[in-house]
């Protein structure tokens, strides 16, 4: 059974994970919300606009007040900024699992940001929440994301055919990964 405890602030080396706040919507919009490259292998297209930043925001500050709702603001700790989002999708509390996904600035690819705050989630939802397994996906040709994954522990389980639309609205392929508790305690 799991311990719901929702988005509680997180810290590693480099980053505070914690829930978003209202200001964060100008980081969004300018740090990886309107770049094509970074939304290229999501399922949302590039924000138009700050407004739709600001909208996106006060939906997961609404979502937030769950317990069971986990949506990280990424903050990084040299300067306060924040440089993209991580959290628990769908969560399924029967089959104590959840899917993991995440999205952050070009400018902070390759150093190592998005693997750890990954791995900080893995630690919280198995050790604190109970989760028994945690699955993620990207979109085929997206291969950094799977290294992020790889990187994290989980084990590629295949890849499902026409799966998702992503932000260009096609159907696309998508290879998935799971981690389970028992292989990091």
């Amino acid at each position: 059974m799991l311990n719901h405890k929702g988005t509680k602030v997180l810290e590693t080396e480099r980053l505070i994970l914690r829930p978003f706040k209202e200001e964060d919507a100008i980081d969004m919009y300018n740090n990886w919300a309107t770049d094509k490259e970074v939304t290229r292998y999501v399922t949302w297209p590039p924000h138009k606009s700050i407004d739709e930043s600001k909208n996106i925001i006060n939906l997961w500050i609404e979502e937030n007040k769950s317990i069971e709702n986990y949506h990280w603001a990424i903050e990084v700790k040299e300067d306060n900024s924040v440089i993209g989002t991580i959290g628990l999708l769908d969560v399924d509390n029967r089959n104590e699992n959840s899917e993991i996904g995440y999205c952050i600035s070009r400018d902070y690819w390759n150093k190592g940001i998005t693997t750890e705050a990954f791995l900080a989630i893995i630690e919280y939802a198995f050790n604190e929440v109970g989760f028994t397994r945690i699955t993620a996906r990207y979109q085929v040709g997206n291969n950094a994301s799977g290294r992020v994954m790889e990187k994290c522990g989980l084990t590629y389980e295949g890849t499902l055919r026409k799966i998702l639309k992503n932000s260009s609205d096609q159907i696309v392929d998508c290879k998935y990964y799971s981690i389970l508790r028992e292989e990091v305690i």
